[in-house]
């Protein structure tokens, strides 16, 4: 059966099955658990990375794709035999607009995130995978970090996947998330962002910079909840070393530079 029958045979059973009116009583514990009837069930959050910026008009099938991927999880569960995922979505703001966050809840303690994620974005590309909207999706990490590198000019036109790769093929030991990195700026591009792994990786970012078309730039922590605000102070400009005089000691350059070359491998 194809993703369309699939989703079809799934709005006719919701139909069914509202028109039934069987309510099960649930409570929500904390942001992770739900409650319903004798179970606990699990929550989980996938973002899904538009193409573009969400309009009015894409907010709208957003919207309407939250119906269909509910009937489509409706349908797995009377195959399965088990309690009906549910799904709720979030329009990103800001400069996270090309973004929607899709909250799972009612999922079996059994039911690893991967499955999760598989389950969810098979149903995600049924919905909208023929309006070629779709980026990427990937399961929320609260350890991710975002990060800015300003002045970050490209020489060549590029989409967002290249930027990913080119700056994995550039940065070969630094540990990312799966958000693909994006201009920032506006119209004037300032710069790159991207998420780190984790502070860790982010700390290690800020101290040593990241390379970005052959040159070290600087890297600095994002505050997310005021985006565009920063938690960290940029690197220092480096100025140009003054000649040592006869008799004093060497400069502490090596050293840094040491440092700088010592990657971590993780």
């Amino acid at each position: 059966m194809s993703a369309r029958e699939k989703l079809k045979e799934a709005m006719t059973m919701r139909d069914q099955l509202e028109a039934e009116g069987k309510v099960v009583p649930e409570s929500k514990v904390g942001e992770k658990r739900v409650v319903v009837g004798n179970k606990v069930l699990k929550v989980a959050k996938i973002i899904l990375a538009h193409i573009q910026p969400i309009d009015g008009r894409g907010k709208a099938e957003v919207e309407d794709g939250v119906n269909k991927v509910n009937a489509l999880l409706r349908e797995k569960a009377i195959t399965d035999n088990t309690i009906p995922w549910h799904t709720t979505v979030e329009i990103g703001k800001a400069s996270q607009d090309d973004e929607s966050k899709w909250t799972i809840s009612k999922i079996g303690e059994d039911c690893t995130k991967q499955e999760v994620l598989t389950t969810v974005i098979e149903y995600l590309t049924a919905v909208f995978g023929d309006k070629g909207d779709m980026l990427n999706a990937w399961m929320d990490d609260e350890k991710l970090v975002r990060m800015l590198m300003p002045a970050a000019p490209s020489k060549v036109a590029r989409g967002r996947r290249d930027i990913g790769k080119k700056l994995r093929e550039e940065n070969k030991d630094m540990k990312t998330g799966h958000r693909f990195p994006k201009l920032w700026g506006g119209a004037r591009t300032k710069g790159l962002t991207f998420d780190a792994a984790d502070h860790t990786e982010a700390k290690k970012l800020v101290e040593k910079g990241v390379m970005w078309e052959g040159v070290r730039r600087q890297g600095q922590m994002m505050d997310t909840n005021k985006m565009g605000e920063f938690t960290h102070s940029p690197l220092p400009q480096k100025k140009e070393e003054k000649k040592e005089k006869i008799g004093e000691k060497k400069t502490s350059v090596q050293v840094k530079t040491n440092t700088t070359n010592n990657n971590n491998k993780g």
